[in-house]
């Protein structure tokens, strides 16, 4: 009796419902605990190594209704939606109608139905586990996923999405998902239609439905059984994506205004002057004190065309005329002016402009990789696209992209300001930002005046090198493949060297070459090697720039692929950042690190170093986490996720297993992450998708995310919520790392 306490007590600690509790061999009875010991007077039964139990006894527990079908001779269960029919002497089932056939015949004697057990928990999707020290069979069952409390008298519901207060949601189609009792025989509609998915085990349900556009929509969600009804109502809104403002009084809006921070610009740079008011007036804008007026077009939404939509917009190309002979002019207010009739009403835009003489305000070089964290990006304005209704960065009104992080020490032409940002010279064509904060000032400069002097070629057992000798630092970007890259060199004027290196050993080609199709100077150079590399590391010292490429380690066989080896193993979100929305008080956060300390131990296991990003519910900085690739020499990164659902998506299609991944070096490391994890577990196949994302940025080492399927698809998160699941998601993904390392 001891022994069954100190598992139960352990279980309460753990979140677990209850669980079956049987001695192997059977003696006179079997024990179970749920709320206390419970003494069952049908012993269990052990037949050529296989365990049965008398089906009563689980049906009991669970709470189903039982009934003979003596006709068909079968025992019918009914839990909810849930029905199970048993068939002694057979090895034929029924689940929900659908036949299953177990490998193990059904036992009837002395009247007594017996089940084999663990192809009964297979079946029902249980997760059953085998203690062989302390001899004892668990059939885990979620009653953690309930929620402690309900949000309303009857059967308990709890709506987790859409979320409590009006909610903003940017689509027509709009997924609902909450909870119910596990193994409840509620039905759940939503705004009086039945759901389209709900899981009977865990009580969790999705539906879609369509919510009109501009209008407080209430959503209205009901669980009802024999005992009562329980309903919760959400607020959603579609806003619409522009509303027009009044004809009269003649005004502003009160935020809509381009360029809203302050802005310092050269000869030839084009500003964007931009307002939402009143409809049908004239507009005019102008710069300083000066008495020249220039007219504003309006149209009929932002960007659209010409029309009366109170939106009024110019383009403003600053001439030589602007700009002083020397320095940086004081900063000049835009002021715009609205007028109908005899109305007229100006005022000053939130951004003023300053122009500068010359080419080149200075140049800056990018701080210590530590200390650009979230401001570490390389930005392009889309200088072709205005957004009038939310903030962009500097305040100019165009759309941004993140292009690359940038690379530590790397210098920059400065042509610009735009509020917090500097505008740099990058390739001649485009305008890009770099945030004021992460670089440091090198001083005035009319041109950087860089050449290459010499390209030096090295290789040992683990990498090639190339060294690009030159007397200053200059942008680069890298586009890379599984055995080549392409290096751009922006800003520098055709290569001086008469030669490089002759490609040798593993690599089978390098060439340098003036780019075509560029208004600034832009130089080429392709490195091409004969292996698919690990990764790629470009850095500068005190020759120049050098760029690493590293080989793959050699294979090892299966059963030592992880002995040696150093994993990062990146639990997601924690602390006030909590991830993705989950049933009842679980969320992201709390799952993927349950996943990631069983990874660890399974990694552990297989002889590996295993460094953890955080082992607590604790708040960890998104570029600080992949830190410790450089402090140890780590030969893997893998950061564990949960998915959630975009606004608008089809929440119920849409679920399974996703790998993320940032370079192509990696996509082999995502596609066997992929094939593993599905065919471990079961679940569906998403799919693997290269992104841009902060997390897994470092190019010099394997590196993915894994996406173990969708915290609100009740399929997905049986495996994700439950103990038992998160074990065997974990398995899978040590499964995954042991065959990359064990292939070539």
């Amino acid at each position: 009796m001891k022994r069954i306490a100190l598992i139960f007590v352990v279980l309460i600690i753990m979140g677990i419902g209850f669980l079956f509790y049987i001695n192997i061999p059977p003696d006179s009875e079997e024990k179970i605990v749920k709320d206390r010991p419970a003494a069952i007077r049908v012993p269990a039964l052990v037949e050529e190594d296989i365990l049965f139990i008398a089906a009563r006894i689980i049906f009991n527990e669970l709470g189903a209704l039982t009934d003979w079908d003596e006709e068909r001779s079968a025992y019918i269960a009914t839990a909810g939606d849930f029905q199970i029919e048993i068939f002694p002497d057979r090895e034929e089932v029924a689940v929900n109608g659908v036949k299953v056939y177990w490998d193990t015949t059904v036992i009837k004697k002395n009247s007594v139905i017996y089940i084999p057990f663990i192809e009964f928990t297979e079946t029902v999707k249980h997760f059953a586990h085998w203690d062989s020290q302390s001899r004892a069979l668990w059939l885990k069952l979620p009653s953690q996923f309930d929620p402690s409390d309900s949000d309303g008298n009857g059967p308990l519901l709890h709506v987790a999405y859409p979320p409590e207060g009006l909610f903003t949601y940017y689509g027509n189609k709009l997924f609902v998902f909450g909870t119910t009792q596990s193994y409840s025989n509620a039905n759940v509609t939503v705004n009086d239609q039945p759901v389209e998915i709900i899981d009977y085990r865990t009580g969790n349900f999705l539906t879609m439905i369509d919510i009109p556009r501009g209008e407080d929509y209430p959503v209205v969600v009901k669980a009802a059984d024999q005992y009562g009804e329980t309903a919760v109502e959400r607020k959603v809104i579609y806003p619409e994506w522009w509303n027009k403002m009044p004809r009269d009084p003649l005004a502003f809006h009160s935020s809509r205004m381009l360029p809203a921070e302050n802005q310092v610009l050269r000869a030839g740079d084009r500003v964007q002057i931009a307002f939402q008011g009143s409809p049908g007036a004239d507009a005019f804008f102008k710069i300083g004190s000066s008495e020249n007026l220039y007219e504003m077009t309006e149209r009929l939404y932002p960007a659209g065309s010409p029309g009366s939509g109170g939106i009024y917009t110019a383009v403003f190309v600053v001439s030589e005329d602007d700009v002083p002979e020397s320095g940086v002019t004081t900063p000049l207010d835009i002021t715009v002016t609205m007028q109908k009739g005899d109305n007229r009403i100006t005022r000053k835009m939130p951004g003023s402009i300053a122009f500068y003489a010359g080419e080149t305000l200075k140049t800056v070089r990018v701080k210590p990789e530590n200390e650009l964290k979230n401001n570490g990006w390389l930005y392009r304005a889309n200088k072709d696209q205005v957004n009038l209704l939310g903030s962009t960065l500097g305040g100019t009104g165009h759309p941004t992209s993140a292009i690359r992080y940038l690379v530590e020490g790397t210098d920059y032409i400065v042509t610009g300001r735009s509020g917090n940002f500097y505008r740099v010279e990058f390739d001649g064509t485009n305008t890009y930002l770099v945030n004021r904060s992460v670089v440091t000032e090198l001083g005035s400069t009319k041109d950087l005046d860089i050449a290459i002097d010499k390209i030096s070629l090295n290789e040992s057992g683990e990498k090639v090198t190339v060294q690009l000798v030159s007397d200053g630092r200059y942008p680069f970007a890298i586009n890379d493949n599984l055995r080549s890259l392409e290096v751009e060199l922006f800003g520098l004027g055709k290569s001086e060297i008469e030669s490089i290196p002759a490609a040798e050993g593993s690599v089978v080609r390098l060439e340098l070459q003036q780019a075509d199709g560029t208004e600034k100077n832009v130089l080429k150079m392709i490195i091409e090697v004969d292996y698919n590399m690990a990764g790629f590391y470009p850095y500068w010292d005190e020759q120049g720039l050098a760029i690493e490429i590293i080989k793959k380690k050699k294979k090892s066989r299966p059963e030592f692929a992880l002995e040696g080896k150093t994993i990062i193993v990146d639990p997601g979100h924690g602390g006030n950042d909590t991830g993705a929305i989950g049933p009842g008080a679980l969320h992201e956060k709390d799952v993927v690190l349950a996943m990631s300390l069983y990874l660890e131990d399974y990694l552990t296991r297989e002889g590996a170093e295993v460094i953890m990003t955080r082992t607590d519910d604790v708040f960890v900085n998104l570029y600080d986490r992949p830190e410790n690739i450089n402090d140890y020499n780590a030969d893997l990164f893998i950061s564990v996720h949960a998915n959630a659902h975009a606004h608008n998506a089809p929440a119920t299609d849409i679920h399974g297993i996703m790998i993320l991944y940032n370079f192509a070096h990696n996509e082999k490391l995502a596609d066997i992450m992929l094939d593993t994890m599905v065919e471990e577990t079961g679940l569906p196949r998403f799919r693997t998708w290269r992104r841009n994302i902060a997390v897994i940025r470092h190019p010099h080492i394997p590196s993915v995310l894994v996406e173990a399927g969708y915290m609100m698809h009740p399929e997905d998160n049986w495996y994700i919520l439950h103990p038992r699941g998160q074990k065997e998601l974990a398995r899978a993904m040590m499964l995954g790392i042991k065959k990359f390392f064990s292939e070539d």
